[in-house]
């Protein structure tokens, strides 16, 4: 009788051992796939450029659009309201690269033409207008832009210039309505943050 419990105990402890090991290999392979997919879904463009002077602010079709951190001009300080200019360079990555390695980080690129824009911000209301041709535009936070429609860079180009005009966030933690997500979500997004160092 000693023996078959002996036994018993041995047996349940071989399989408590084996369920252990079997939940540390599940919590292993959901790990990888997890980190798998992080890297799947990661911006193929570098987040800087120019040791952190050209921030990313859009990209698509091999072309980033980055902001200019050097070029910032405040033309207006008068709070609440702020104006403040920033140059937009474009900068062409090499296709071959994206091939061989499904990324554009590392890879060479071409920095080619630049423009300017002109943001108003005023403080108390967090809103953001841009010059569109010869008009002042208002950026509206409940809508999503597409480079068809407009500008969906220009949260992004915006808070570029704020922080390195002012070396302090614009629209923080703000959110806006997203009517593609159906729900609020941040204007700027916590990663931009980081890149700047703020």
């Amino acid at each position: 009788m000693t023996y078959i419990m002996k036994e018993t105990r041995a047996i349940n402890s071989n399989r408590a051992g084996y369920s252990l090991l079997r939940r540390i290999k599940i919590t292993m392979l959901t790990v990888a796939i997890l980190l798998l997919s992080a890297v799947a879904f990661a911006n193929p463009y570098p987040a800087t450029l120019d040791n952190g002077n050209f921030v990313l602010v859009d990209g698509g079709m091999g072309v980033g659009r980055y902001a200019d951190r050097s070029s910032v001009a405040v033309e207006q300080y008068a709070p609440p309201n702020y104006q403040i200019a920033i140059s937009l360079v474009f900068v062409t990555f090499s296709d071959e690269y994206w091939r061989q390695h499904d990324t554009y980080v590392g890879g060479p690129y071409r920095i080619g033409e630049s423009f300017l824009l002109r943001f108003r911000y005023n403080w108390d209301r967090k809103s953001v207008a841009y010059v569109r041709g010869n008009n002042w535009q208002d950026w509206d936070i409940n809508r999503d832009y597409s480079h068809a429609e407009g500008e969906p860079l220009i949260p992004s180009a915006a808070e570029v210039a704020f922080v390195s005009a002012y070396n302090m966030r614009f629209f923080g933690n703000k959110t806006g309505y997203s009517p593609v997500l159906k729900r609020q979500r941040r204007i700027i997004d916590e990663s931009l943050y980081r890149v700047l160092g703020i």
